[in-house]
């Protein structure tokens, strides 16, 4: 049963493996803390600086979309990751995400992009409740939960 999303962001230009292991890094951190099994339908925003050691794989059958801007619907990176993990790539318009109420707005992504977020506000857009970040030097990755979803670690 699809349980997760992934929202994304990144500059331009950002490398695929970079995004991939980001991915990696925070869904395992998750797993390993027993995080995501221990969601009573809340909000945990866990900050996760890059992707833990070892080699972590996303469990492909738990993640149901890869959320973005509509910007990002071309980039080499995040199309890469969708496909990494054989799921859609599901996109919002900026008056959609900059209509979404987030916990860690970005003065950087306001003034570039022109939205306080863009995976935060994605994973939001889509219906999810955030459950952790992690960043890395060019991109953001928002893991988060959809409603109705019981995610067991």
């Amino acid at each position: 049963m699809s349980e997760l999303i992934l929202g994304v962001g990144t500059r331009s230009g950002a490398p695929v493996d970079e995004l991939v292991a980001l991915v990696d890094g925070l869904v395992e951190d998750q797993q390993v803390d027993g995080l995501v099994g221990g969601l009573d339908g809340g909000r945990f925003d866990e900050q996760v600086d890059g992707p833990a050691d070892g080699d972590a794989v996303v469990p492909r059958d738990t993640v149901a979309a890869v959320v973005t801007s509509t910007r990002k619907r071309t980039e080499p990176a995040v199309v890469e990751l969708a496909r990494h993990l054989g799921v859609p790539l599901q996109t919002y318009d900026d008056e959609t995400l900059a209509s979404q109420q987030v916990a860690a707005p970005s003065e950087v992504v306001r003034r570039h992009v022109g939205v306080p977020s863009v995976a935060e506000a994605a994973v939001l857009a889509a219906g999810g409740a955030v459950v952790a970040r992690a960043r890395s030097a060019t991109a953001t990755v928002v893991l988060g939960r959809l409603p109705g979803a019981a995610l067991t670690p």
